[in-house]
């Protein structure tokens, strides 16, 4: 198409640790683009602001759960962009010019997938996911289905775009597998920005919130957690958080935080296995445990624990497009207050803002694209 772009590849499999010598983002490069001509259905877009996921990271240290994704790959699928072009075919309301994020999941649309029948791309067993399954929004132009396109609400910026994405994951979770009651007290395990928003939905919808997070994430990420008012607990192997709520915790003005060392939900963002193992015993009889999370290994659990406490253990799997639906109005009403939160980087110093997120030196890295 005679542009030059470039975009942030993944192309190695190493498996590297967070604590390594050297470049953590080894199995990563910038490399010059070259666009194919559109596709039936498809739209070429310029991407505005990019977030770097969790996932992102996985896949850039290797680890085991991502080794499926196809190398070299363009990775990316929390994004604002704006269209540039339309290929052939009807793409109903999309129009060049328009600013959107795009849904991360696409299923296979056919009428008999049991989850496809019911507009849950989501849970479609054949869901194609952008940056993993085809180049996503780290190249400064994209390519991807109309099918995926949802227009940003007016008022919302292209950087809060960038968040609608990860917040559409954690308003599934919480909206339709937590049913948090006000009054609650809810913990949520890990920091990351996956973490943080699921502190302050838990938080809007009435419940009294703690966080968890490492020594290092002290001074960065769970410091941002105290000055938006929550409890933080720093956890380690000495200090867990299990015999943490045993002697007892409480909130800024001194009330007692649970109840005879339990809570009534706990929300797994962590991804840890040995936090997921430990969070059926921090659970009151009857309570719930929401996972978000994904891991790099099988996890543990003591199974006649969660039957004779009657627990409640749901999982909760990416996002449809009612509930970016509802990200953006979270945005769009400072109820996620992503200003607060958001690291802006450059396109230049991409490699730099993988490098301080992997490393958990950031909270959310956000790259201006172009």
């Amino acid at each position: 198409m005679g542009v030059s772009i470039q975009g942030f590849c993944l192309h190695g499999k190493e498996k590297i640790t967070p604590t390594s010598e050297g470049l953590v983002t080894r199995n990563t490069a910038v490399v010059d683009m070259e666009l194919p001509t559109l596709k039936h259905g498809e739209i070429l877009a310029k991407t505005l602001y990019t977030g770097i996921c969790g996932s992102d990271n996985s896949a850039a240290l290797g680890k085991p759960n991502f080794d499926w994704v196809e190398r070299p790959r363009i990775i990316g699928h929390e994004f604002s962009a704006e269209v540039l072009a339309t290929g052939p075919g009807n793409h109903g309301n999309v129009k060049v010019g328009d600013i959107f994020t795009p849904l991360a999941m696409l299923g296979c649309q056919d009428e008999n997938c049991p989850a496809c029948s019911v507009a849950k791309w989501n849970l479609c067993p054949s869901k194609q996911i952008i940056g993993f399954h085809r180049n996503g929004g780290f190249g400064q132009q994209v390519i991807l289905e109309s099918d995926r396109v949802v227009h940003l609400l007016p008022g919302l910026t292209p950087e809060q775009g960038a968040l609608v994405e990860p917040l559409s994951v954690v308003v599934n979770a919480l909206h339709n597998k937590c049913h948090i009651k006000p009054g609650q007290d809810v913990v949520v395990t890990g920091c990351g920005i996956i973490g943080l928003m699921s502190a302050e939905l838990a938080r809007a919808a009435g419940a009294r919130v703690a966080i968890t997070g490492i020594a290092h994430d002290r001074d960065i990420r769970l410091k941002k957690a105290k000055e938006r008012g929550f409890i933080t607990i720093e956890v380690s192997m000495d200090r867990p958080l299990k015999l943490q709520l045993e002697e007892g915790i409480s909130d800024a003005i001194g009330i007692s935080f649970g109840s005879h060392g339990k809570v009534d939900l706990l929300i797994e963002c962590s991804g840890v296995p040995q936090v997921l193992t430990e969070a059926i015993s921090v659970v009151r009889p009857e309570g719930d445990i929401c996972v978000i999370a994904t891991y790099p290994k099988d996890v543990e659990i003591n199974a006649t624990h969660l039957t004779r406490t009657s627990l409640n253990m749901r999982g909760s799997m990416g996002s449809c497009r009612e509930d970016y639906m509802v990200a953006q109005k979270l945005l769009l009403t400072d109820i996620f207050p992503a200003a607060h939160y958001i690291n802006q980087y450059d396109f230049v110093d991409i490699t730099q803002a993988f490098e301080d997120s992997i490393k958990a030196n950031n909270v959310k890295a956000v790259i201006k694209m172009n």
